[in-house]
């Protein structure tokens, strides 16, 4: 008499397959979890970037300021409503040591 025993080896079987569709699901689930950080990353950086253009040109119009403010018709302007005299040969200070 023969015995038939169809479920002998399939422990193993079902072993492989359980753990294959456990790494499946995790590494699916993992994936979503990194596509939604990198979509997070792109969207950050945008905003970045329009806060960099902001700065930029804030600081443009800072240097603009800047420039203005130090220009030398500015200053002679600056002179002549304040009715300063310009000294062609000023007499600087002298420190003599003993």
């Amino acid at each position: 008499m023969t015995i038939i025993q169809p479920n002998k080896n399939n422990n193993k079987t079902n072993l492989i397959i359980s753990a294959s569709v456990v790494i499946l699901v995790v590494s699916a689930v993992w994936s979503i979890f990194i596509y939604n950080r990198v979509v997070n990353l792109r969207h950050e950086n945008q905003r970045q970037e329009v806060l960099f253009r902001q700065v930029e040109v804030a600081n443009a119009e800072l240097k603009n300021n800047f420039y203005g403010m130090t220009d030398a018709d500015g200053f002679e302007s600056a002179l002549d409503s304040q009715r300063l005299i310009l000294e062609k040969n000023p007499k600087y200070l002298k420190l003599t040591l003993n």
